[in-house]
């Protein structure tokens, strides 16, 4: 009886060493799925730089001297914060196959012509699926340093685009470096994937 006993017990483990090998095998399929996903951002439905609206700005002179002289301090500080909601279409390798997939933290820079631009760190944990979707982040915005010392040029590089109202799509390039959770826990992917890129006209 006794050794009934043990023997049932063994076979429960086994059982579930077994499904929960399957489950590890599937969450690693599931990552290696989205590291080889493509990422398109489609729409940014707002943005707002310190808890000020600027979708609706489109140069300095839409900014009242009291609005611009705190964004230039939180420049000059390093302490500007953007929340934003972005709308991000995955393309899995294999649609067919429903995945998702939980970011716990996300690494982001815009380059400006190539050059690395701005950058931060999105905390807030989020779920990623196959087809579109509706992310809300909330984000230090950081100026890149190249050798030790700001990239002042990159940023005003930025804001004359912007103040002369061109495509920024032909100039900027918007990359992500996710952290993710599998079953050995968080795994960050060692490369930026490019969401956004300069078009072609």
């Amino acid at each position: 009886m006794k050794r009934m006993k043990q023997l049932a017990i063994y076979t429960l483990l086994l059982l579930i060493l077994a499904v929960s090998g399957c489950k590890q095998a599937d969450d690693l399929k599931t990552l290696k799925a989205f590291s080889e996903a493509k990422y398109e951002l489609k729409r940014v439905d707002e943005v707002r730089l310190n808890g000020l609206d600027v979708m609706d700005k489109t140069g300095p002179n839409d900014f009242s001297p009291r609005e611009g002289d705190s964004l230039l301090a939180s420049v000059s500080d390093n302490t500007l914060r953007a929340s934003s909601v972005l709308q991000l279409q995955v393309q899995l390798p294999s649609p067919e196959e429903i995945r998702s997939l939980t970011v716990t933290q996300l690494e982001w820079q815009l380059l400006v012509d190539g050059k690395e631009t701005l950058n931060g760190v999105v905390e807030e944990s989020m779920v990623l699926k196959q087809g579109l979707n509706t992310i809300p982040i909330n984000t230090p915005v950081l100026m890149t340093e190249v050798e030790g010392h700001r990239n002042y040029e990159g940023l005003s590089k930025l804001m004359t685009l912007m103040a002369r109202k061109q495509d920024l799509q032909k100039s900027l390039t918007l990359q992500i470096k996710p952290t993710v959770q599998t079953p050995v826990g968080e795994v960050e992917l060692p490369n930026y994937i490019t969401v956004a890129k300069p078009g072609n006209s």
